[in-house]
């Protein structure tokens, strides 16, 4: 599978002004991505801070020396 192609929506519960209770971190991506049988080490999941807020973003994920992917992430009220 693509990473670019895979629906990756988090559900979080989250605030009236939609920041979520906790956050979404490389863990929360990498285990989403197991979900849909895509093996990467977890190291390889670059975010610059913890996502905190309902939305969606764009995560770059390492997959050679010269080859990034880019997962959209979506982070959706539970």
């Amino acid at each position: 599978a693509k990473i670019a192609e895979l629906d990756m929506s988090i559900p979080m519960q989250a605030s009236d002004d939609n920041h979520l209770f906790g956050s979404v971190s490389e863990r929360v991506i990498f285990e989403k991505l197991l979900d849909f049988g895509v093996k990467v080490n977890i190291s390889k999941i670059h975010l610059d801070a913890p996502i905190r807020m309902i939305g969606e973003f764009k995560v770059p994920i390492k997959l050679h020396s010269d080859v990034t992917a880019t997962a959209l992430v979506k982070v959706v009220r539970a």
